[in-house]
């Protein structure tokens, strides 16, 4: 009777096996950054409750996030060509550590402004270089970079799962309370890492050497035309389904609310918690499915289902519709996501992996930053409808300059 159920279980578990024990180190501090990055989302409340600033002051705050992860991401990953990313990852989290500590010294408007910049900077920075830590870890292996990759996604959602339980119950205690909790546990983190990994970061720097001269050698015969079409292409994309994705929190949430007035905010609290689920719960499988695949194409399959599941919203007379354009709208991020990474890294020359990793993280970042704010203007000028439109159309686009470029995939 529990012979089918057991033997599922034990096959999704094995899914998660098969890779060097210092990734599941990674994949830890993944979890375990996620839970306190997920602050972030509560600062908001801080400013206005607690610091009795305004919304438009809080909001001008927060938005420094979005431009520090721009140059968090970028430099996260230019610091972890130069120097063992592991030294990166734990100085990201000592930096996090410090901002959480500075919060409850400051209430200065450009202070916070600087802190909260800071904090960005910090959150891309540590995902950045420990991607890179990981997939490095990989070796060659494309089948376990995948996997990897996946992981990291679903411990990312856990984590931002979790830490919205947590802060629901101990809000109660007070933001200086969380502050300086979450400072000390990040600041023991990154000095645990330090000292943990002191004889992995000596053999990782004798060894640095004599990779960048092999390195070197074989990248006079690499041919990089094709490789650089590649990598734009998919930062392209990347750009552009970053705009779609950021509706999530800003218009979908409105969009979603007015359009079942009976069911509320409730309507985004299930469709939010249907995604987070299904992209940490079944990442892994979709991507053992689809590894066989041409990747590139696959890049533009994600990318339109992307599109294709916000435009469904058109025609969701139904929240069943509005669910069944979450789950078209999941798989497709599951996908785009996954491969996108996987691409960019793979592609990005032998010596600046990281490099061409944070180039990701920058591009996606500043998707961040304008998506709220161009979605917003159309949702108030033309209405929700044509923003998912536009999003199909993104989504169509995607696919078809993937498929045209499949070649070399």
């Amino acid at each position: 009777m529990y012979t089918y159920p057991t033997s599922l279980m034990k096959s999704y578990f094995k899914s998660y096996l098969g890779l060097q024990r210092a990734c599941y180190h990674g994949f830890a501090l993944s979890l375990t950054e996620s839970i306190f990055i997920g602050i972030y989302y509560y600062l908001t409340i801080y400013f206005v409750d607690v610091l009795h600033y305004d919304m438009a002051t809080s909001g001008l705050i927060i938005s420094c996030y979005g431009i520090g992860a721009v140059l968090g991401g970028m430099l996260g990953g230019k610091l972890a060509d130069e120097a063992p990313p592991i030294i990166v990852v734990a100085s990201s989290l000592l930096l996090q550590s410090i901002a959480y500590f500075a919060f409850n010294k400051l209430d200065s408007i450009f202070l916070l402004m600087c802190n909260v910049f800071m904090l960005g900077v910090a959150s891309y920075g540590f995902i950045t270089a420990n991607h890179i830590w990981i997939l490095n870890l990989c070796k060659e292996y494309e089948h376990q970079r995948l996997k990897a990759i996946n992981i990291l996604a679903t411990t990312s959602n856990l984590g931002l799962g979790l830490s919205a339980m947590m802060m629901s119950k101990i809000l109660y205690f007070g933001f200086p309370v969380i502050f300086l909790i979450s400072g000390c546990i990040l600041f023991i983190l990154a000095c645990v890492l330090f000292l943990y990994y002191k004889n992995e970061l000596t053999k990782t720097q004798i060894s640095t050497a004599h990779q960048k001269e092999k390195l070197a050698e074989k990248n006079e015969f690499f041919p990089h035309q094709p490789r650089k079409k590649i990598t734009i292409l998919i930062l392209l994309n990347v750009f552009f389904v970053g705009l779609i994705i950021t509706q999530i929190s800003s218009t979908y949430v409105i969009y979603i609310k007015e359009s079942y007035p009976n069911i509320g905010i409730k309507a985004f609290s299930f469709l939010f918690a249907l995604n987070t689920f299904m992209v940490a719960f079944l990442g892994i499988q979709l991507g053992d499915y689809i590894k066989k695949y041409n990747k590139i194409l696959m890049v533009g399959v994600g990318g339109f289902l992307i599109g294709f599941g916000m435009f469904m919203l058109i025609f969701a007379y139904t929240f069943f519709m509005a669910i069944a354009a979450c789950i078209v709208y999941s798989v497709g991020e599951i996908i785009f996501f996954s491969m996108a990474q996987l691409v960019c890294y793979q592609n990005g020359p032998q010596s600046k992996k990281g490099y061409s990793l944070g180039l990701y993280r920058m591009i996606f970042a500043s998707s961040r930053v304008l998506g709220p704010a161009i979605g917003g203007v159309i949702y108030t000028m033309l209405g929700g409808s044509i923003v998912w439109i536009i999003s199909g159309i993104i989504g169509l686009l995607c696919l078809v300059s993937c498929n045209y470029y499949k070649e070399y995939g």
